[in-house]
């Protein structure tokens, strides 16, 4: 009897989040589809075929443990069917939370954050796709579970929190996010008074402060017993010079640049930005009926103000880490714009104010729409990139092989740099989102692209003999690959001069 209980119970849970999971799941095979069914490769993705990346030196010890659920190898189709799954779950946790009950707009949102711009940016180091999802799940799973005044729940809330950030701290921004969002529904609905949802809000920032110390004190915990420190990346780009409220404008900034300037991708097309104006546009407006309809004038104003902060929530990594370290990926949080955007649909009255609410719906279906054709055109570019670079290294290696005196003992190495070897196909400019064609040529891992893609074990020089050849009066006087000697054998080293 108990477990028919459970059965029905379970079954009763799933119908509610079957729309905008199943929704997910079509949305997401759509924009990711090629991807799953490709090897598709970059630097990175070419050196971490069989790892996890930076881990600890990064303060990502959690990437290091969930090899366990993760091994280190990066298989598109697996991988990326258990990522789609995993953030369709979060999606689901996302509207539960936000208690956003229309099916049309669960599925919206569940489409928007499948597709969104920064999970393309995911796929495209696949190596980490799964662990990330996973992060950005338990992310979710620790909002939705977080409840004023249960503590047992609050605990494992800061648990998966923790858990969360030890994987990717970025996602720091979605919880901050959604708990925004959270409050901001309740302010328009007024059936809560004012000070209990400001109460609320500074609990669940208080939630994020003791995750956010914990993972650190984790982190330190686990550099004294493996002996690593952080590395470069980190140490070199925490923001700790900048005054505060200079972190806080770079956040706004960061937010306006978005539809200004389309920054970081995630409003991928010219007309997307336009379509992201007017979406802005009907919120607000949305957002002035549904507050002057309720007449309850400290509710609008905090509703209002917390509109305000949102943009912070979305970009609070700025308040940590210097604008050159904010990418596509870091900024998955802007996905909860259009969580506002359904909020304040919802709660438009029935009238007039219809077509507002239809034109918001065709918006945003709209931006499905890009951000699938954005996804597919970045993967086609993704192989078309690695197709050049495979017949660049095949040219390459029969060069070197044909070299007189080219034996089993030799080095190569490959000096200088060559922006022009591999088409750019400007047709799409994604050189900020994963980076420039040219880094193929110039990659810290074409040794691994070699060995793994094209199955030669060509050992290459170490960094010391390689910089001594590059001030050899006899490399400057060498012309630039690829043509007649610019590959030569010179001290047992067979030198390539790229530029």
């Amino acid at each position: 009897m108990k477990e028919k209980e459970l059965l029905r119970r379970a079954k009763a849970r799933f119908a509610q989040d079957r729309a905008p999971f199943v929704t997910a799941m079509l949305a997401g095979m759509a924009a990711h589809g090629y991807a799953f069914s490709n090897k598709l490769v970059n630097h990175d993705e070419i050196e971490s075929l069989f790892g996890k990346g930076a881990t600890v030196t990064s303060g990502r010890w959690g990437l290091e443990a969930v090899k366990l659920l993760f091994p280190d190898w990066s298989m598109p189709w697996v991988y990326g069917l258990v990522s789609l799954l995993l953030i369709a779950a979060a999606a689901c946790l996302m509207l539960r939370f936000l208690g956003i009950r229309s099916r049309f707009w669960q599925g919206l949102l569940a489409a928007l954050v499948v597709t969104f711009p920064s999970l393309t940016g995911n796929f495209c180091f696949m190596f980490t796709a799964a662990p990330y999802a996973w992060a950005f799940c338990l992310t979710a799973l620790a909002v939705y579970l977080w409840r004023w005044g249960d503590w047992r729940r609050g605990a494992l809330s800061l648990v998966l929190l923790v858990l969360a950030l030890g994987i990717y701290q970025a996602y720091i921004a979605v919880a901050a996010s959604l708990f925004i969002l959270k409050m901001i529904a309740d302010a328009l609905d007024g059936e809560r008074g004012v000070w209990e949802i400001v109460l609320d809000g500074l609990k669940a920032l208080l939630l994020m402060a003791v995750a956010i110390a914990v993972y650190y004190a984790v982190t330190l915990l686990v550099f004294r017993f493996t002996g690593a420190e952080f590395n470069s990346y980190v140490t070199e780009n925490v923001n700790g010079s900048v005054s505060l409220p200079r972190r806080v404008r770079m956040a706004y900034d960061a937010f306006w640049y978005v539809f200004s300037f389309r920054n970081f991708y995630l409003v991928p097309f010219e007309v997307s930005r336009y379509i992201h104006i007017a979406l802005a546009v009907l919120t607000l407006a949305g957002l002035g009926v549904v507050i002057g309809g309720k007449k309850k004038a400290l509710h609008g104003a905090l509703a209002l103000f917390l509109t305000l902060l949102l943009p912070l929530g979305i970009g609070c990594m700025y308040l940590i880490m210097s604008r050159a370290s904010i990418h596509t990926l870091v900024m998955y949080s802007f996905v909860t714009v259009y969580f506002l955007t359904a909020l304040v649909m919802e709660r438009l009255p029935v009238g007039p104010v219809r077509r507002g609410r239809e034109l918001t719906a065709l918006a945003l279906s709209a931006v499905v729409v890009c951000n699938v054709y954005f996804a597919n055109m970045v993967y086609l570019k993704l192989q078309l990139q690695y197709e050049n670079a495979y017949a660049f290294y095949t040219v390459l290696s029969t060069r070197i092989m044909e070299t007189e005196g080219f034996d089993e003992n030799c080095t190569v190495a490959l000096v200088g740099r060559q922006e022009q070897l591999l088409h750019r196909f400007p047709e799409l400019d994604t050189e900020l989102f994963m980076a420039a064609p040219a880094d193929l040529v110039n990659i810290y891992s074409r040794e691994n692209l070699l060995r793994n893609f094209l199955g030669l074990e060509l050992p290459f020089a170490d960094d010391k003999t390689t910089e001594r050849l590059a001030s050899d009066p006899r490399v400057e006087a060498m012309p630039a690959y690829p043509y007649a000697g610019s590959v030569q054998m010179l001290d047992g080293v067979i030198v390539v001069k790229l530029g």
